[in-house]
């Protein structure tokens, strides 16, 4: 398989020096269809026209007191929390045809070329959006130092700790989840005052899509023979996506505009074309610029399934 340098005839010696008369159809990649652009749902998207981003977090106020009359009123200060900075990263995949083979391209592989490299493209960004959700466990960290799945995020005041992962990391189940509804709607702010979050998409890998079925889609729990009404029914939207490499993994996440998690684009996909003097082959190249992550973990509940 030839991998780099300059597509010539000896490459698809099928197509040029042993073909037939005609050749009836080509098959390739872009003749499936592809995974659905779900990334999207996932990552606040925005566009960012500098080299790097940075997030400062900061607490706000605390409570106000009651105060007798003519009580002078007490001052407060916000509070400067921990940092994040996305550095933008270059991408870029090209291809090269020589002169012969674009001459003699007779059953049109040259013109496969071109949404090969824009299908290329398109799994390129969503395998790096799911990166992030790949190593939320042991990769990616928020502002505070931390992974984003942790049981020791910080209150910027007060002191105290606060968790988004699951006790034991528990296998997905009726009552993991039920579990993992009342954590959620149990979250609280930077400051550690109620936050209730509206919870929306339950994030899975394929293999976990059976068991969802049963756990959101029934109207009784599954795991007894009493045939009690479940509490789950309707409860999340699943959200299965084959991008995922943990196959027991589970995720509760808020609508994402509830969520710091984070796309930028610093140059979206550019496609240019160009020419080799000397040897006439043409040359096709496209870029693009991002990078991901999240600022805090607010808005999740996550367990990596593993029961450990």
């Amino acid at each position: 398989m030839p991998i780099g340098g300059t597509f010539s005839r000896a490459d698809f010696p099928k197509l040029y020096a042993q073909r037939l008369a005609f050749m009836d159809k080509l098959i390739g990649p872009n003749d499936w269809p592809e995974a659905e652009k779900q990334w999207e749902s996932l990552f606040n998207v925005e566009t960012s026209g500098r080299l790097r981003e940075e997030h400062l977090m900061y607490g706000g106020f605390g409570s106000f007191s009651q105060l007798q009359e003519n009580e002078a009123v007490q001052y407060d200060q916000i509070v400067e929390g921990p940092k994040k900075t996305y550095t933008h990263a270059l991408y870029g995949l090209g291809y090269q045809i020589g002169y012969l083979a674009a001459k003699h391209d007779l059953d049109g592989i040259i013109k496969k070329h071109a949404p090969e490299l824009g299908r290329s493209c398109r799994q390129t960004i969503q395998t790096l959006a799911a990166s992030f959700w790949n190593g939320i466990f042991d990769v990616e960290k928020t502002a505070d130092g931390l992974y984003y799945a942790s049981a020791s995020h910080t209150y910027l005041r007060g002191g105290g700790t606060w968790s988004n992962i699951g006790t034991s990391n528990p296998v997905l189940g009726h009552s993991s989840l039920e579990t993992g509804l009342v954590a959620f709607q149990n979250q609280k702010d930077l400051m550690g005052n109620p936050m209730p979050l509206p919870y929306e998409k339950l994030l899975i890998a394929t293999a976990l899509e059976p068991l969802d079925h049963e756990l959101l889609k029934s109207g009784m729990r599954h795991d007894t023979t009493t045939h009690a009404n479940s509490f789950l029914t309707g409860k999340l939207t699943p959200m299965v996506w084959p991008f995922l490499t943990t196959s027991t993994m589970w995720v509760i996440l808020a609508p994402k505009q509830y969520t710091k998690i984070y796309w930028y684009w610093n140059i979206k996909p550019e496609t240019d074309h160009g020419f080799d003097f000397d040897t006439s082959a043409a040359k096709t190249k496209t870029l693009f610029a991002s990078c991901f992550g999240a600022t805090d973990a607010r808005g999740s509940y996550c367990s990596s399934g593993a029961g450990a």
